[in-house]
């Protein structure tokens, strides 16, 4: 079935699916990359969710964590712990999972070259995935 037959539960699924496809990769780099971080760069800005994240989180059944108003965009970000997120990524907000500081980066694309292209077709259906649930 084509995405774009889908109801908007089954997109929800989908994308929850697309997320936790490419997040065993993000996470090997962010095991090398963010232990060595001297300033963490998860801003709360970042931790912050849309409509667009609360409509996908309520259509899979979740509850919204909480949203505490009186938090600065630049401060560390309120899911952010020790040992990283204490959100599974796919609970993350959207901007967070489109988030990639330089040294990030760098790691993902020096990495295998193979892995970092199938990576680079699941990140680019990810977002197809977003903008039809969205409606863009």
């Amino acid at each position: 079935m084509k995405s774009g037959q889908l109801n908007i539960n089954e997109l929800a699924l989908h994308l929850k699916e697309a997320i936790n496809s490419i997040s065993p990769f993000i996470e090997e780099h962010t095991a090398i990359v963010c232990p060595n971080c001297r300033k963490v760069c998860c801003a709360d800005k970042h931790g912050r969710y849309d409509k667009n994240d609360i409509a996908f989180l309520k259509e899979l059944g979740m509850d919204i964590p909480p949203q505490p108003a009186d938090r600065e965009e630049t401060a560390a970000c309120r899911y952010i712990t020790k040992t990283g997120c204490s959100l599974q990524r796919w609970m993350r907000p959207y901007r967070c999972t489109l988030f990639f500081c330089d040294p990030l980066m760098k790691s993902l694309e020096k990495g295998d070259q193979k892995l970092y292209m199938a990576f680079d077709n699941y990140f680019q259906n990810l977002i197809l995935l977003r903008r039809e649930f969205t409606g863009e």
